[in-house]
């Protein structure tokens, strides 16, 4: 999962603060990732790709708050891409009342998403990706020519 919190607010420690704040008046949001994998997350923290990640076994929905709120959820944006089934209501639970939740996987179960936000009591809009952006090949062809850091960690695992 991958959350942005466009306001820094006041959460987390003073360095992290005085990041947020300066992103924030750069126009660019907190990018948190969150993943079971720490390889995974070492790697988008090497290529500088987001600002924190966070282990998280995301079908813990609790657990998985409680981890977030050290890096300062409720978030504004939360993009669930996860490929396992039962992780839709850490998603609702880290996005802001108002915010945005993007499922982005086959694995997401619609019900237990809309029942757990209306359980908890939750006011987010959810959204489904459903794989395609006109353009995104060029999009992403771009995106691995700017991002050399991208580009070499795509090539380490994708080119043999």
């Amino acid at each position: 999962m991958v959350f942005s919190e466009a306001n820094p607010g006041t959460a987390g420690q003073t360095n992290g603060r005085k990041r947020r704040e300066t992103r924030h008046s750069a126009g660019r949001g907190w990018v948190v990732a969150a993943d079971r994998s720490r390889p995974a997350l070492d790697d988008l923290r090497r290529i500088g790709a987001v600002d924190d990640a966070v282990e998280v076994d995301a079908t813990d929905a609790v657990g998985t708050l409680e981890r977030l709120r050290r890096g300062g959820p409720p978030f504004d944006l939360v993009v669930n891409a996860c490929s396992v089934a039962g992780t839709e209501l850490a998603s609702v639970l880290a996005a802001r009342d108002g915010g945005t939740v993007v499922f982005f996987s086959m694995a997401t179960s619609f019900t237990a998403a809309a029942l757990g936000a209306e359980g908890v009591g939750k006011d987010v809009t959810m959204l489904v990706g459903n794989g395609y952006v006109p353009g995104h090949a060029e999009l992403t062809l771009d995106l691995l020519r700017r991002q050399p850091r991208l580009r070499a960690l795509f090539e380490q695992r994708y080119v043999r």
